[in-house]
């Protein structure tokens, strides 16, 4: 019985390599793009940026529901912050808004489902069938 488990731990221990980082190259580029479930009505898209808050579809007379969204993100360097731009399309609108933001900035998205992306995939950010 001993041995068997001395084998084991023996078998555990050889066979765990120890992780070795990897060098990431920059600049870091991160691209989504998500589209509205219900085109007619738009999804909601609600950002924030430091202590501002920026809503799409919200209450469709003041913030009319974003037909798709385009985020880029890119981080040019080690240690530098991230440049985010966005560009959101609007229900009955033939134009985009394009809003230009730098440091931490994060987004909701309700009703619309997401499109594209360069995220590896398995983590839940990449469409379907990628």
């Amino acid at each position: 019985m001993f041995r068997i488990v001395a084998l084991l731990l023996l078998i555990i221990l050889l066979g765990v390599q120890p992780a070795r980082p990897g060098q990431i190259e920059y600049p870091q580029v991160i691209h989504t793009q998500y589209e509205a479930v219900d085109q007619k009505t738009g999804g909601h898209f609600v950002l924030w940026s430091e202590r501002e808050k920026i809503f799409y579809g919200l209450d469709q007379k003041l913030f009319p529901g974003a037909r798709y969204v385009d985020i880029t993100q890119v981080t040019p360097s080690v240690g530098s912050i991230t440049l985010t731009y966005i560009e959101v399309r609007t229900v009955g609108s033939t134009t985009s808004d394009y809003l230009y933001l730098a440091g931490n900035v994060r987004f909701r998205v309700s009703g619309m489902t997401l499109k594209a992306s360069n995220f590896p995939t398995g983590g839940g950010m990449t469409p379907n069938g990628q």
